[in-house]
């Protein structure tokens, strides 16, 4: 560690660790408790999402496409799809974080 010494021409080289993945963890001790994921997406959302929920064993899945201009990350509204640990999905479409939130704990409330 110390300080990066500037090289004319030559980019700096960061190398990073990968960190262990929570989600999955979680997801092979969670006994009887609802686990749900959140599955930010730039492509290929749907299968990405599904794929994810089966590998960590969620009950749920929150996708949404982070590409969107009008949603997601800096807006106050978002867009998503619900998919569950059954493969039954629900399209979410434009609304307010908050009411988002609302519509997510009443299919948590649906699964048990």
């Amino acid at each position: 560690a110390g300080k990066i010494k500037k090289e004319k021409n030559k980019k700096p080289l960061i190398e990073l660790e990968r960190t262990p993945d929570i989600l999955y963890e979680l997801g092979k001790k969670k006994g009887d408790k609802i686990l749900v994921g959140f599955a930010a997406e730039i492509e290929n959302m749907a299968a990405n999402a599904l794929k994810k929920l089966k590998e960590k064993r969620l009950d749920l899945i929150v996708a949404n496409d982070i590409s969107e201009k009008e949603a997601g990350f800096g807006s106050d509204k978002n867009r998503a799809r619900l998919i569950n640990s059954k493969g039954t999905t629900r399209e979410l479409s434009l609304m307010p974080k908050i009411e988002m939130a609302e519509k997510i704990l009443d299919e948590i409330i649906k699964i048990k």
